[in-house]
């Protein structure tokens, strides 16, 4: 059976590995630490989705999916984890490359069934069964 390829990205190390944990079960799970990293594997990689933290060095994750849009076609789908909701506006960059904002704390379940089925979809668009 085909799974969902995801990329995290995330700087903090534990939540890392607490989402590799929760995902790896159900899809292809590959982390990274530094969204530069991040664009480089997802060039290299046909990715279903990402799902990425809003502040980081170097990039923002909403910086890092407008960049994901401009270079990839079709560019991954992205879903944005952040401590600080309330700081993302529709008038941010990279705003509206994303499919979803939840906030952290996130409910591992709910998490889990989002990613899942956009993961579906990503694996459609790439022309593989789910």
């Amino acid at each position: 059976m085909t799974l969902p390829r995801v990329l995290i990205v995330d700087d903090d190390p534990s939540v890392l590995k607490s989402l590799e944990l929760l995902l790896s079960d159900d899809c292809e799970v590959q982390c990274c630490s530094d969204p530069r990293r991040a664009l480089d594997a997802a060039r290299a990689t046909v990715f279903d989705v990402i799902v990425t933290d809003y502040k980081m060095p170097h990039l923002t994750g909403g910086e890092f999916a407008a960049q994901l849009h401009r270079e990839l076609s079709p560019p991954p789908y992205c879903l944005l984890l952040t401590g600080t909701p309330d700081v993302i506006k529709p008038s941010m960059p990279g705003a509206s490359e994303l499919v979803m904002v939840l906030a952290k704390p996130f409910d591992p379940e709910r998490l889990l069934r989002m990613v899942l089925q956009v993961g579906r979809l990503g694996m459609t668009r790439r022309g593989v069964g789910a």
